[in-house]
Parts: C-alpha cells; sequence; structure tokens
C-alpha cells in the first residue's frame, strides 16, 4: 500500500510509527512510504484492515497530518473511510 503526506516532514515520523508496530514501511522518498503487505487471500485483507486501524490512530495523533492511502489494487482510502468507526 502506498502513502502519501501532503507535508513531507511527517515522512519519517509515520514510517517509524508503522514499523513500532510491526509493519514493513520503506520510505520511498519525501512524503511517500510503501508499505509491505500480505500477497495471498485473506491474509492480505486482514493486513489493509488492520493498516487502516493504524492510519486511524495516526490521524487521531497528527490531525495536521494530511495522508492518502493507496492500495496497489484500490481506490485511494479517503480521509473519511480512515476516520470512519466501522470503516469497510
Amino acid at each position: 500500500m502506498d502513502i502519501r503526506l501532503a507535508d513531507p516532514i511527517y515522512t519519517d515520523r509515520l514510517a517509524s510509527f508503522l514499523e513500532s508496530l510491526g509493519q514493513t514501511a520503506i520510505q520511498c522518498g519525501p512524503g511517500q512510504i510503501d508499505v509491505i503487505l500480505a500477497d495471498g487471500e485473506p491474509d492480505r485483507q486482514v493486513a489493509v484492515r488492520e493498516l487502516e486501524i493504524y492510519l486511524r490512530v495516526w490521524r487521531v495523533l497528527y490531525p495536521d497530518a494530511e495522508i492518502e492511502a493507496v492500495a496497489h489494487d484500490h481506490a485511494p482510502v479517503t480521509r473519511e473511510q480512515l476516520l470512519a468507526p466501522n470503516a469497510a
């Protein structure tokens, strides 16, 4: 999953946050992180949902850090989806 940050100063902080939660987060450049997820189903679905939860927590911790998450095979995850209590 690709994660893009509007403000690149948060790149290192978000990558470290995700890595502290056991994720493999690769900084691809300023404001860009690639998170390595499981390939096979249903493990991939579980990993995507888990990452969505982590990104919701991030949004609470850093409300001014705008992010866009794009699954390699899905549409961008909107801010509303990240903040929704029952995101699908």
